[in-house]
């Protein structure tokens, strides 16, 4: 009998969604920002070590392309179809500037969890909104409302205080390294432990139309 839960071999864990900056109009290949890189090279080892790889492939999915075309489009909607968890680096460019970060979470939430064994919790999702800059909590928009923003437990009440303040880049840039690493760390935790109670169907849209451009307004 085929196990109607085991993941695709080649898809990757998780897709690290995040709100890619404006390209400088000057000469030679744009950049992706080194402390988002940073952050995903180390979610990836941690990964590997608690869960594994793909076979012949990475534990995570970053988008490293440069847009517009339609071979880039293809392969970040097949990332986000076929992946299990969705880690989002919320920011208010996150919310409210980009046009992929909304598609990106529109092709994950559109895909069937299900649980490998017992019931799924109402509360529970394979969405994991982590707190990437500063937001005003209380107006986050009604799609990422619904999403309990990730808060990690069994830390001292200090470093997840500091984390809400700050979020994971303002940790960075004010050298709390120590809760950085340690919020890091219980993410990666988070991901194994979604990962083990739940399979997320595969569903890849045959092309960005209809998908979601914005979290303040509906489909365009």
């Amino acid at each position: 009998m085929t196990d109607m839960t085991a993941d695709d071999p080649g898809a990757p864990v998780f897709f690290l969604s995040y709100s890619r900056p404006k390209r400088p109009l000057t000469v030679g290949p744009p950049r992706e920002p080194n402390h988002v890189i940073n952050l995903f090279d180390e979610l990836s080892e941690l990964v590997d070590e608690l869960i594994g790889s793909p076979v012949g492939g990475q534990p995570g999915y970053l988008d490293v392309g440069r847009g517009g075309g339609e071979i880039w489009q293809r392969a970040v909607l097949e990332a986000a179809g076929t992946c299990q968890v969705l880690v989002c680096l919320v920011s208010n460019r996150f919310l409210y500037q980009s046009i992929w970060c909304p598609r990106e979470w529109d092709v994950f939430s559109r895909r069937k969890v299900v649980p490998r064994g017992g019931p799924r919790p109402h509360s529970e999702t394979a969405i994991i909104p982590v707190l990437w800059t500063p937001v005003d909590i209380d107006t986050l928009p009604e799609p990422i409302a619904r999403v309990n923003l990730f808060q990690p437990t069994g830390l001292p009440p200090e470093h997840l205080t500091r984390y809400m303040q700050e979020g994971l880049l303002g940790l960075l840039h004010t050298d709390q390294i120590a809760i950085y690493k340690s919020i890091v760390w219980k993410l990666a935790l988070h991901i194994r432990s979604i990962h083990s109670r739940y399979h997320v169907e595969p569903g890849i849209p045959e092309s960005i139309e209809g998908l979601r451009t914005s979290f303040t307004e509906g489909t365009p």
